[in-house]
């Protein structure tokens, strides 16, 4: 299924077809055909459903960023979806709410006003100076890496999973809009669905974004099993674009979302979904590839994937997916190999003995818990040893490494502009949702280098 971006953005694709606004389903269609909710300024619009059904679960919330230009302007003179309120300030290293961010975009010493751009990229400002001026807080990486309790203040993109409550997924979206212009929800299949068998709840997969959306396209994964294939798992892939260069061509990037089989024993599964993930994602960039290579229309700045992969770079059991392909095209920010992490990486799965412990069950109170490494033995799960009892209170002494970290944001250079250099700037792990998910949502923050000199 494929669709474009809400017909009042200003990047949106020209030859955008006639489409049905919000995404409802035709009098009359087939009811195994995906569903997808698009919300945007105007509700969104859709074009009509053409191929597989959507979904993927997951608990992640990972927002990935890069040093780009912020919103257009909306009708009202105010960036959308955002009622600007007395006091409200952008900063690059606020740890506010988002809201604060979304309003003016830092030029060097001075700020401009949303209003009076034109959605271009900010070379110089944005992206290069706001790199040499930053400082590190760790002199161990490259980048910069903490355990937060806030999300970053200006996110651009934010995926979540296991959004399934249809009325739930309403009021988030409504939530969702104070800071995001596109949405894309209630993402699935029900009933029958080919070989993908009986299909009870949709993907639960949830796409904000502040930045148009060009296309879409979701694939069932055909091989769930137990329980797993009750729901519509599969992978989300998006096309958006988030400027313009000075010579008028578009600046896109491509994020993909994905859940994977989650039950213990289940490697083999795993193994071909990330083996169907490849092979979707390459299809996918090359049909909403609009470019030649002598003259290209747009230049691709990111290439990232998101997801709840249910596997650790830890674990024995999980040697196969550790060592996939996947990993030698893209890069994770946390591992140093397989079967080896980065020192400051740590578990994102935490224990649901101890979820609503009074330890815990605040932002600041499972950051601070987190931090330790005694605190992170008694919250977090571990990899498994047959060596061990089922009870990890008891074995606290016993227990290797930093948790198991099954929640990932990876990204590549492969299909790129040659010419721009992606790299990390940032990655954290969340607490700011304690009590609300037993996942640690994950941040990126990615910076796109265009290799030109400041003047």
């Amino acid at each position: 299924m494929e669709y474009k971006g809400d017909n009042s953005g200003s990047n949106n694709s020209e030859d955008s077809r006639d489409t049905k606004a919000g995404g409802e389903l035709n009098e009359g269609e087939d009811n195994n055909t995906c569903i997808v909710r698009i919300s945007g300024e105007d509700n969104g619009h859709i074009s009509d459903p053409e191929a597989d059904a959507i979904s993927g679960q997951a608990n992640i919330s990972s927002p990935a960023e890069h040093s780009l230009e912020g919103e257009r302007e909306s009708p009202k003179g105010q960036i959308p979806n955002h009622k600007q309120k007395e006091g409200d300030s952008g900063s690059l290293d606020s740890y506010t709410a988002s809201r604060e961010s979304l309003v003016k975009v830092r030029i060097g010493d001075g700020t401009v006003d949303q209003s009076n751009i034109n959605n271009k990229l900010l070379y110089k400002a944005s992206v290069m100076k706001k790199t040499s001026v930053r400082k590190k807080k760790h002199m161990d990486e490259i980048f910069d890496h903490e355990i937060s309790a806030f999300f970053p203040a200006n996110l651009d993109f934010l995926c979540l999973q296991e959004v399934f409550d249809k009325r739930a997924a309403e009021k988030l979206k409504q939530q969702l809009h104070h800071y995001f212009e596109y949405i894309l929800y209630d993402v699935g299949v029900y009933g029958c669905h080919g070989c993908c068998s009986f299909k009870f709840v949709n993907s639960g997969l949830l796409f904000a974004s502040r930045y148009p959306v060009m296309d879409a396209a979701y694939h069932c994964y055909p091989n769930g099993k137990g329980t797993d294939s009750l729901a519509s798992k599969g992978a989300l892939f998006l096309k958006v674009q988030v400027g313009n260069t000075p010579q008028d061509q578009r600046i896109v990037g491509y994020i993909s979302c994905t859940h994977l089989q989650a039950l213990a024993g289940d490697t083999t599964v795993r193994c071909e979904q990330l083996d169907l993930l490849q092979d979707w994602l390459a299809d996918f960039r090359k049909s909403t590839s609009s470019s030649s290579t002598a003259n290209p229309e747009e230049l691709v700045a990111f290439d990232v994937i998101c997801g709840d992969l249910n596997f650790d770079n830890c674990s024995s059991e999980d040697k196969l997916e550790q060592q996939h392909s996947l990993f030698t095209r893209y890069k994770d920010p946390g591992r140093l190999g397989p079967g080896e992490e980065k020192p400051w990486a740590i578990g994102t799965l935490l224990d649901p003995e101890g979820l609503y412990d009074e330890e815990v069950c605040t932002p600041d109170n499972l950051q601070k818990v987190l931090e330790s490494e005694e605190g992170r033995k008694g919250y977090l799960v571990y990899p498994t040893s047959k060596n061990h009892s089922s009870s990890q209170k008891g074995r606290k002494a016993s227990l290797k490494g930093s948790g198991r970290r099954i929640d990932y944001m990876l990204y590549t250079e492969e299909g790129v502009y040659l010419e721009w250099k992606v790299e990390v700037e940032e990655f954290n792990f969340i607490t700011q949702l304690a009590g609300l998910t037993d996942h640690l949502p994950v941040a990126m923050r990615l910076m796109v280098s265009t290799g030109e000199e400041d003047s």
